[in-house]
This record gives C-alpha cells, structure tokens and sequence, in this order.
C-alpha cells in the first residue's frame, strides 16, 4: 500500500476517535452524572477494556450507553492503532524520516565531496572509502585507546590480570570513550547523488549520504550542499548526461573543483569547455596502469603502495604551505622530517603550477608551495598540524584546468606486412608481448613507441592491419593457441600484458603463456571480481581490475588534486618529457658500491631518485639520502627526462641485456597455478565450441 493511502486511512481513524471520544465522555456525565474527569477516565478505561472497577455505569441507560460504546469504539480504536503503526513503521515512512535525516546532516557539511553517478565505478569508489575509513578508523582507536591502557594498567595492572570489578571499570571506561569520542573520516564527507532508487537503498543501508534526483538537476545538486561542497566527482552512465552534470555544477558553484569521467574524447574536451577542472577516461587510465605494471613493474609497485594500498605503513600526501606555516622561508633540510617524523619530500608543487621532484634538501619553501611527502599514515595528521595546512590549495585549484591531452601517434621507422612482421619477432627476445585488441589494450598501445621491443598479438584483422601501418610488429591469431604466443616469442619475453573480456579465453591465455615460460611477467585485466583469484591461480603476476583503478585514479584525483597532478607529470608524459624509470641493480653493475651523489644523476642527467626498492624485493627506501651506498639486487626508481634514459640505463648496466632475466617477484616451479588436467581440457572445450 502506498504511503499517502495509509495516511488516509489515518486521518479517516483520527477524525472517527476524534468524534466517538466526545461523545461518550458526555454520555456519561448527562446519563451517569459523572464529572468530566471521571467520564473521561470511564471513556478511556472502556475502550481500551481495562476495566479498573473504581467507576462504571450503574443505571441501565448507561450500561446500554457502554455496550454501543465498546462495539462502535473498540474498532475505531484498533482501526487508529494500526494505521498508525502502519504510517510510522511502515518501509515508506522509514525510507522517508532517513531522507530527513540524511537531509540534517548533509545541511551541517561543509567541504564535502559529491559523487554524482551509479554503477560499478561508482561503488568501487566507495567501497575503497569504505575499506580506507575502517582501516583508520581501527588506527586512530589504537592511538587513542593507549592513554586509557595505561592509566588503567598503572590503577588496576595490566588487562589479562584484571579480575571481577577492575575488569568491568575497564570495560566501562572504553565504552564511554566509544560513545564520546568521534572519528571523522572521509566516509562522513561523502555525498552520492543518484537518480536509481534501488541504488540509493543499497547505498543507505551501508551508512552513505545519498540524495535521489538527477545530478543533473539544480534543486538536486543544491540539496546535496554543492554550495559547501569542496569537490564533485561526476561518474554518469552517458557522457552527454556527464556534460550536463557539469554544467549544471559549474554555473551554481564556480569556485568547485569538479572531476568528471568520460569514455569518448570529444566529450573530454566538451567538459572541459563547460567547467570540469579534469576529466579522466577509464579504459585510458586502466592502460596507463597495464602499461605501467607490465613494463616498469618496480615503479608501479612504489606508486601503488603509497597512493592506492591503504594498510602500507608509508603513505603520501599533500602539505599545503599557506601564508601563517612557520615552514616558509626554512629549507627541507631545515625541517628535519625524516629523523622527526620517518617522512620525507619527493615532489613540490610550486605556486606557478609547476613542478619540482626529488627536490635538494636546501632548497628553501615559499608560500604556497605544496610538498608531497611520504609518511607514515598516524603521523600524517602531525605533520599537517605542523605546517599549518589550512586547505587553500583546493580553492586555487578550483580555477585551474587540466587540458586533455592529445596523443599523436609517433612516425613508424618502418611499416611491416604480416609477413614481413613475423620474420622480425623471430630475432627477438626480452621483448614485451601485448595481447587483446579490447579498450584498454587500444588505449595502453596509444602510448607505446613502436621502435621499442614490443610483439601485438591481435585477432582481428582490422585491427591487425592498423598496428602494422603504425610501426607495431604484429603477429595475427588466436591468443590462447601455443603457436600463436610461441610466434610472438613468448617463451624469449620478459613480460605478456593481457586483456581479454572473455573470461574462459583470458584464464585460457594466461595458463597457456605460463605452460610457455616460467620467468616470464604476466599482467591480466579482470573483467569481473570473481576473475580475480582464478587469474591469479592460473599463473598471472599481476591482476589489474580496471574499474577499480579507474575508481581509485579518480578518488585521488579528487581528495588529492596536486599529488595526481605529480604522477601525471612525472610518471610517463611526452608533454613535460619525463618518465619515472627502474634500474635493475646486477650483481656486476659499476655503480654498486657508490653513493647516489657520486653518480650526479642531477648535474648529468637532470635525474633523481625518488625510491629505491631493496633485494628483499618487497621493502622500498623513500627519497633515499644522497649518502646511501647502492647494494648488488637493489632497484632504482628515478625520475628523468626520456631523452637520458637510455644514456643512463646503459652506464649501469655492464652487460649487454638492458633487461633483468626475469621481472617476477617470485619464480614458481608450477605451470598450472593448481588447475588440473581436467578443468584446463574443459577450458579449452568451451573455447573449440565458442
């Protein structure tokens, strides 16, 4: 029954007791002579069959007056209770007092985040929010808890030898704290705007502010708070209902910083023109990742654990310099922060807008700079508390632009036929295979130079005939056929990306390349979540979820503009020229045994070195000091120009092969990843019948 029915019926009970009360009240007093205190006291008493006994009717009028009273009244009673309870109880009427409440508590936000969108992307942002609050949230009870341990360890001793009522002081104390303390997080700053009902419902039941409308909508957008709000992601099914979103935020709030995604690059440019600060592209920035995890595997390793991974210790963040931080005018050096605070600096984002990475540590700061340092998560708070962040960054973000870039593809140093194209790969080794002709392997080859050592592997001819006009040497048939990868030289490569929507021939290819090659790196898209282990059991290195990083790429985007604007800059762009390297440090390379600043990777190179990766192949030094001594196995990770790269790379390395043996972290002995005969042969059954 709809919620306005039930409201009916409600007013028609109410109006029904409404009369019926009067009545009997003064049915009794003119029949039994009560006063209007003792007749309402009988009136109620009747109709709720309580009966006390203290006073009844004893004439017969009035015992004639009762009986007509409780047949009629007794329904209208049972008639008002239960559309009342009906009308507070009802799924509708609680949907309805949460909307009120949702509506109270996004009327109290100020610098929060709008998230304007359904679908995938959208829950995989706030499901990393999500993961990320719960994770500092049990951080900051540990921090916080300790105080209250150890007052209560000195009064009672230490908690597993506390017994009956110290032990219950105990527990008290921690369940006051729990009720008096708050956690903001930035779960508690997020807004979802989404016009899917059932959405919404699923997002309220997991504690999310959402407003139902079309974000599209001015009164939508105003009741969200977009004239408070600090950002505005805009992840819409349609990039035509993206471009209105956009320009429907930017003419309410000019100051906001809006951060929208785009799958078509006309439409980037469109969202450009209309307002949106930076407009990302999915399937582009899950390529850059592919790319980056198949190719520099050390760099994407050091990124993705202080960007993405939220239970790493060290993360980076943003210090925002404004006019009042006593950091102004002192030099890095100055600052002592990596013996204060285990942080350091790779990166300043000047007021300009431009960018300084590995900066000297006596360069000294000026207003308005912006620091990216790596950090221990607890100490990060301290560190801002410290500079005296006030968050004007944000706002002067707001008015700036970050223009799509157009990539042109390079000039081909040679055109090849398919024959002429398979001849060549058949030379080749330590090469890179890329497999998939889907958006994301499109968007990752868009980046490539084909005079580099990399094999396509493409079974659409369409698409075949287009690599080879570029340059690519390409090999044409079915991926999960051994002859097919044997003549892309799989077994000689150092790494294989793919990405293949269909699950079976995905899983198929990666069981197939590993059966190949042992030592070969192998990088996979997953098309659904529930790819994720199965990939990885079936000999996958790394697993890339491309909704997931788009997710995460925008998240950072949004909550940490200047430190995405650092990775766009310096991880691999052909506008500024730089790209973020890895230096594989072998057992005879001349530059084991020295220290960083007697290489003068900066006076010679215009180079530095924003981490190291030590032989454990797992621990990173951040912003190593100048003093450190590189070891043998070591990894180098250095921001250059691309134009030095090669120069560099071959000083270091003594030995003809510019490449490590093999860019696994750890080298099985299995080639099936625990898959039997059995479920392979049903694999490749699937396969023959597709």
């Amino acid at each position: 029954m709809r919620l306005s029915d039930r409201r009916r019926q409600f007013r028609a009970a109410a109006i029904l007791i409404l009369i019926i009360m009067p009545i009997g009240i003064i049915g009794f007093m003119a029949i039994e002579g009560l006063s209007l205190i003792e007749a309402t006291w009988l009136m109620i008493i009747t109709l709720t069959t309580i009966g006390y006994g203290d006073i009844s009717a004893a004439t017969l009028l009035g015992k004639i007056f009762t009986i007509c009273l409780v047949l009629v009244g007794l329904g209208a009673l049972t008639f008002f209770l239960s559309s009342s309870f009906a009308l507070l109880f009802s799924s509708e009427a609680v949907t309805r007092r949460r909307k009120r409440q949702i509506r109270r508590k996004i009327s109290k936000l100020n610098s929060h985040y709008i998230i304007c969108g359904a679908g995938e992307m959208v829950d995989k942002t706030i499901g990393y929010v999500l993961q990320g609050a719960q994770i500092r949230l049990t951080q900051h009870q540990k921090t916080s808890y300790a105080p209250i341990e150890r007052i209560m360890t000195r009064l009672f001793g230490k908690a597993k030898r506390q017994r009956g009522p110290h032990r219950l002081v105990h527990r008290i104390f921690i369940v006051l704290f729990n009720l008096f303390a708050q956690y903001t997080t930035l779960l508690d700053l997020i807004v979802v705007v989404t016009e899917d009902m059932e959405y919404a419902h699923h997002l309220r039941s997991a504690g999310i502010l959402v407003v139902e409308g079309d974000p599209s909508d001015d009164d939508t957008l105003l009741a969200a708070g977009i004239h408070r709000a600090r950002s505005l992601v805009v992840m819409r099914d349609q990039d035509t209902e993206g471009l209105l979103t956009v320009l429907s935020a930017r003419n309410i709030n000019p100051t906001l910083y809006i951060t929208a995604a785009a799958i078509d690059d006309e439409f980037k440019i469109k969202m450009i023109r209309v307002g949106a600060n930076i407009v990302l592209a999915p399937y582009e920035i899950a390529g850059q990742f592919l790319n980056s995890a198949t190719l520099r595997p050390a760099v994407n390793d050091y990124f993705s654990r202080i960007l993405y991974d939220q239970e790493t210790h060290h993360q980076i963040t943003q210090l925002e310099l404004g006019g009042h931080s006593p950091w102004i005018g002192k030099s890095i050096d100055d600052l002592q922060l990596r013996g204060r605070f285990d942080a350091v600096v790779i990166g300043i984002r000047q007021a300009s807008g431009d960018f300084v990475y590995v900066p000297n540590s006596s360069r000294i700061l000026r207003k308005d700079d912006v620091l990216l340092s790596v950090a221990p998560g607890p100490i990060i708070p301290k560190l801002q508390g410290e500079c005296r962040q006030n968050g004007r960054a944000a706002q002067r973000l707001a008015g700036m632009q970050r223009l799509v870039q157009t990539r042109k593809a390079k000039t081909p140093g040679k055109i090849y036929n398919l024959i002429e194209s398979e001849a060549a790969i058949e030379p080749m080794s330590k090469h890179f295979v890329i497999c998939g002709t889907d958006h994301i392997i499109q968007n990752a080859v868009s980046f490539l130079d084909p005079s580099r050592p990399f094999v396509l592997i493409s079974d659409d001819r369409q698409q075949t005939e287009t690599w080879l006009q570029r340059g690519f040497r390409v090999t044409h048939g079915n991926p999960t056929r051994e002859e097919t990868l044997r003549k892309a030289g799989v077994e000689r490569a150092l790494a294989i990306m793919i990405s293949i929507p269909d699950k079976a021939s995905a899983l198929l290819t990666v069981l197939t390349a590993r059966g190949l090659s042992k030592s070969l790196l192998i990088s996979v898209t997953a098309p659904m979540d529930d790819m994720i282990e199965k990939l990885r059991r079936s000999g996958a290195d790394r697993i890339v979820s491309p909704f997931h990083v788009a997710a995460q790429f925008v998240l950072l985007s949004t909550t940490r503009p200047e430190v995405a604007e650092f990775l766009q800059h310096v991880l691999y762009n052909e506008v500024t020229g730089l790209e973020t390297a890895e230096l594989y440090m072998e057992d005879d390379s001349p530059w084991i045994g020295k220290t960083i600043e007697s290489l003068q990777l900066r006076s010679r190179f215009h180079a530095g070195v924003i981490g190291i990766r030590q032989p454990d192949r797992q621990t990173f030094i951040y912003a190593p000091p100048l003093t450190h001594e590189i070891q043998a196995q070591e990894v180098l990770i250095i921001v250059t120009p691309m134009k030095f790269f090669d120069e560099m790379r071959a000083l270091a390395i003594s030995h003809q092969s510019k490449r490590p043996a093999t860019l696994r972290l750890h080298v099985d002995t299995q080639t099936s990843g625990g898959w039997s005969r059995d479920m392979i042969r049903e694999l490749i059954k699937r396969q023959d019948e597709s």
